[in-house]
């Protein structure tokens, strides 16, 4: 009977990490990355910051199957069962996810992986829940999905903020270095 599960995800189990990383290989046009859980470090002592460099893989999928990949991601969340995870002006793809915890436990496990947005990928999500209880079941679009339009949506909110901090950094740069010529 495992056999037969392992056909459509039901027995096949992967770790969260994984996960991420093929997703993300996905949206990187098949260019895997190593995944990194830290941006930085900062000294406490000293307060210096050290950068986590990101270190590119090599082409573990075509650049054609990627974008198949994506474009089929795409619609789970444009038509499928996946559209408790739009996020208002962008572009989502994902896939959810349901599968028992064990077997005969009559526990599950509910997941939305995804991708945003898709015409430039920024974020890559993955939504995990042991056993939901409650209102929705446990389905993952049902449950998993909304959850990770939150999350998406309010990523999007940090990141909009965030460049256009950098923006009126730049700029304050720009007056500065006017200024510092006796241009103002």
């Amino acid at each position: 009977m495992e056999l037969a599960t392992i056909s459509f995800g039901q027995r096949f189990e992967i770790t969260p990490i994984q996960m991420l990383t093929l997703v993300s290989t996905i949206a990187n046009n098949g260019k895997k990355f190593t995944p990194r859980l830290v941006k930085a470090t900062i000294d406490s002592q000293t307060g210096e910051k050290n950068e986590i460099e990101t270190t590119e893989g090599e082409q573990i999928i075509s650049q054609e199957t990627a974008k198949k990949v994506l474009s089929m991601m795409e619609s789970v969340v444009a038509e499928g069962t996946g559209k408790n995870a739009q996020v208002k002006g962008y572009s989502v793809g994902g896939k959810t996810g349901t599968s028992e915890d064990g077997v005969n436990t009559n526990k599950y496990v509910t997941s939305f992986v995804g991708v945003a947005d898709i015409s430039d990928p920024e974020v890559v999500i993955l939504i995990l829940l042991y056993n939901p209880t409650g209102e929705g079941g446990h389905q993952g679009g049902a449950i998993a999905a909304p959850i990770a339009s939150q999350v998406l949506r309010r990523s999007f909110t940090i990141s909009r903020s965030e460049k256009a901090r950098n923006r009126r950094g730049n700029n304050r740069k720009y007056r500065n270095a006017k200024c510092d010529r006796n241009d103002c």
